[in-house]
């Protein structure tokens, strides 16, 4: 990623979709069904009407569908949820939207806002792939894109990447990214687009994809801003914490909401230790926005975040910040009842709602 074109990322507008007259009315989704985009568009929409939320295009996919953002409260501190990101994990954008709808209901009901802070809800970074894995390759538009051209050798069940082929979740320029150390990389890392299988496809180059730049304008528009960062997968219970590479304040801090998760949910906690750097796995969300949160800065030499200096590098955090990967369900589903069943059993709700608590001074 050169510098011009990442100036150009975090530099650029957005729009807010408009407000009108209409009179918000109570939304109703319970996991009856698994939404499709269009579906999924409809509930945003009427969200929207609603005084007690904002809805930003933060980018578009690369066939063309909106990448949105909720925002829910005007607060200085921003407690910052994701999901999406893989195709295959079709749960966790339903979690987020099910929670919003049925946050945005209640303020409305009570006729208030959500005063000192700013929840911001990016459920589904990845609608491209979520739709082709659900509703197969006819959802795509554009007939000239990899997803739809390569149909015929994709299996759609495991599908975890964009309709480019690049799995998102290692496009990031974050240092370390295993783009740029292939002589390291483990054997599952790819340098063609996915077919749907265990391949890391990062990208012909760092940076590249349109999903991957709505969520780095994001993370540097609030870097200082970002409290909380929780980016969710599937699967396995699992939290993921801390990153080896970074200082002890950083991994302290993110270890600490990983155990606040696990009390209510009771997922298993991974830390700093279970984390591998430079095996090509790199390339995350978490690893640049912890890179961002860090000091880490972008280099016009590397084209992706650089320290002080590779081996033993100057790392001062920026603020504090928790970041963790919230790993949901015990394996892939496309099974609503079981997708139900864990937001409900797993106490989800009460999750964000006790993660806002923590910062609703």
């Amino acid at each position: 990623m050169n510098d011009t074109k990442y100036l150009n990322v975090i530099n650029k507008k957005i729009t807010y979709l408009p407000k009108n007259k209409r009179k918000y009315q109570n939304i109703k989704y319970n996991f009856e069904k698994i939404l499709n985009y269009k579906e999924y568009k409809k509930i945003i929409q009427k969200l929207n009407l609603s005084k007690y939320i904002k809805v930003a295009i933060i980018g578009k996919s690369i066939d063309q569908r909106n990448v949105y953002s909720l925002e829910i409260g005007n607060g200085e501190n921003i407690i910052l949820f994701d999901a999406g990101t893989h195709a295959r994990e079709v749960a966790n954008p339903l979690f987020l939207l099910k929670y919003c709808i049925d946050l945005i209901n209640k303020l409305e009901k009570k006729q208030k806002e959500l005063n000192n802070i700013k929840l911001i809800i990016v459920p589904l970074v990845n609608p491209d792939g979520y739709d082709a894995v659900l509703f197969g390759p006819k959802s795509i538009n554009n007939k000239k894109l990899h997803i739809y051209k390569k149909r015929n050798l994709i299996n759609f069940n495991t599908y975890k990447a964009n309709s480019n082929g690049v799995d998102i979740n290692r496009n990031f320029p974050s240092q370390h990214s295993g783009l740029h150390y292939r002589k390291y990389l483990s054997q599952n890392v790819s340098y063609k687009p996915s077919l749907g299988y265990e391949d890391f496809y990062s990208g012909y180059q760092l940076g590249s994809e349109e999903e991957t730049q709505a969520l780095i304008y994001l993370f540097n528009k609030y870097i200082y801003n970002i409290k909380v960062y929780i980016t969710l997968h599937s699967a396995g219970r699992l939290i993921y914490s801390g990153k080896p590479n970074l200082s002890n304040v950083f991994n302290n801090n993110s270890l600490k909401l990983a155990k606040y998760i696990s009390k209510i949910n009771n997922y298993l906690i991974y830390d700093k230790n279970e984390e591998e750097v430079g095996n090509g796995t790199d390339g995350t969300s978490t690893d640049y926005l912890s890179e961002l949160a860090s000091g880490f800065k972008f280099s016009t030499i590397t084209g992706r975040l650089s320290a002080d200096s590779y081996k033993a590098p100057n790392i001062k955090n920026a603020h504090n910040i928790g970041i963790v990967t919230l790993e949901t369900l015990e394996d892939i589903t496309f099974n609503i009842k079981k997708i139900k069943a864990e937001y409900y059993n797993k106490k989800f709700e009460k999750l964000f709602n006790k993660i806002i608590e923590l910062y609703y001074i």
